[in-house]
């Protein structure tokens, strides 16, 4: 069986771009041919499959001048926000991804194709394959941009419901789908993500720190809660002078001086760019605890990936997480959870509940920094309960549905 992957950004960098990649990465132990369709610029490079089998959208080109469009407005890589697009750069747009889906029809001939994020794409490729098997893969972004970009969602987004299937991340996650793409329930089947196990993993040997490490590694933005989690660890810091936070992104330029002026003078806060995941997961097993503190998430799956290498953490109560993770590892201590402050717009916070969100997220901190200091294990059973969420066992689950989705297709 021959399978066409599809996606409007950049593989890796993003949570969805990780899921695509995993994705193709495991189905090489599947007896399948692939190929790719996916968006690039400057000099990133896709190793996961031969070139041959690859089909990119170059932007930054002659053809595309713009850079990606990205399905959050801030992404951590030079991007283009969609809400901003004129009519004649979403044409553009348009035009180039159809050219290169229409080559991969004529060249490669799929017979399954896996769209990711239900958006513009898909609506296009869904018509372009209309005799082909097609499943959508929703991503949460996704959900965000329809409920944001309505006028965008009615022009270009219009022919989802033609899809054969559609993977989601959480039973929560497919309520919204039906709800706002209109899309068969019947259609729609729970998968969840997970992380790579050949990435990451717990250290062999552990570096003892009398400093208790903490690390963020998101996009530097209001909707990741980046500047409330400074302000949290700031007030523990007071009491925990011990301790040191490792802050993993690339901020804009308006971001950056939010970020520089709520550090202020903070000599334990540091701010790293990593761009690869083998060099992220090497400093992740360095830390003791990951924090997520993102008014809006799809998976979450950079909190899995850190449980795997071994961390404790602290999370927003995003839904999709809470529902992956089990009650075992849910009630474990492994992870707390803080309580999201009241929401507008999907992913803002009110202004009047953001200093209690800073104190139950300094709470919450406080507790994971004295498990670090006490030295208390993690049992091999969360462990055990972790580890089967890598993606060897998320691919089986989406292995089994595709061929579901084929043979009931025809």
């Amino acid at each position: 069986m021959k399978i066409l992957h599809a996606l409007a950004q950049l593989p890796t960098r993003t949570g969805s771009g990780v899921y695509y990649s995993n994705v193709v990465e495991e189905f090489k132990n599947h007896d399948y041919t692939q190929a790719a369709v996916f968006a690039v610029q400057d000099d990133f490079v896709f190793d996961v499959l031969e070139k041959e089998a690859q089909y990119p959208v170059q932007f930054k080109s002659e053809i595309l001048p713009f850079p990606i469009a990205g399905m959050s407005d801030v992404m951590p890589y030079e991007n283009t926000i969609y809400s901003e697009m004129t009519e004649e750069m979403v044409e553009i747009w348009l035009a180039t991804f159809k050219q290169r889906l229409l080559q991969a029809r004529e060249e490669f001939n799929p017979d399954v194709v896996v769209l990711h994020h239900l958006w513009m794409l898909t609506s296009m490729a869904v018509e372009i394959f209309d005799d082909k098997v097609k499943i959508g893969i929703c991503h949460n972004t996704d959900i965000r941009q329809a409920q944001q970009q309505l006028h965008m969602k009615e022009k270009y987004v219009i022919s989802l419901h033609k899809l054969d299937a559609v993977f989601t991340l959480s039973d929560g996650q497919s309520d919204l789908v039906e709800k706002v793409f209109d899309i068969d329930k019947d259609k729609l089947v729970t998968i969840g993500g997970g992380f790579n196990q050949r990435v990451f993993h717990p250290p062999v040997n552990k570096r003892k720190s009398d400093k208790v490490e903490l690390v963020f590694a998101a996009k530097i933005e209001q909707s990741k809660g980046a500047f409330e989690l400074i302000k949290a660890f700031k007030k523990v810091s007071e009491t925990k002078p011990n301790i040191h936070l490792d802050i993993i992104g690339t901020p804009n330029e308006k971001n950056e001086k939010i970020l520089t002026d709520t550090i202020g003078d903070a000599q334990n806060i540091n701010l790293t760019k990593i761009t690869s995941q083998q060099v992220l997961a090497d400093r992740l097993r360095e830390k003791d605890i990951y924090v997520m503190a993102s008014y809006f998430e799809g998976l979450a799956l950079i909190a899995i990936e850190c449980l795997a290498c071994g961390l404790r953490v602290v999370s927003t109560e995003i839904e999709a997480l809470m529902a992956t993770l089990d009650g075992t590892v849910n009630n474990s201590g492994v992870i707390e959870y803080v309580p999201l402050p009241r929401l507008y717009d999907t992913d803002k916070p009110v202004e009047g509940d953001i200093p209690q969100f800073v104190d139950d997220l300094a709470k919450k901190l406080l507790v994971q920094i004295e498990r670090i200091e006490n030295e208390e294990p993690i049992s091999e059973e969360v462990m055990a309960e972790i580890n089967k969420l890598s993606w060897k066992g998320i691919s089986a689950k989406i292995n089994v549905a595709i061929l579901e989705t084929v043979e009931s297709a025809t």
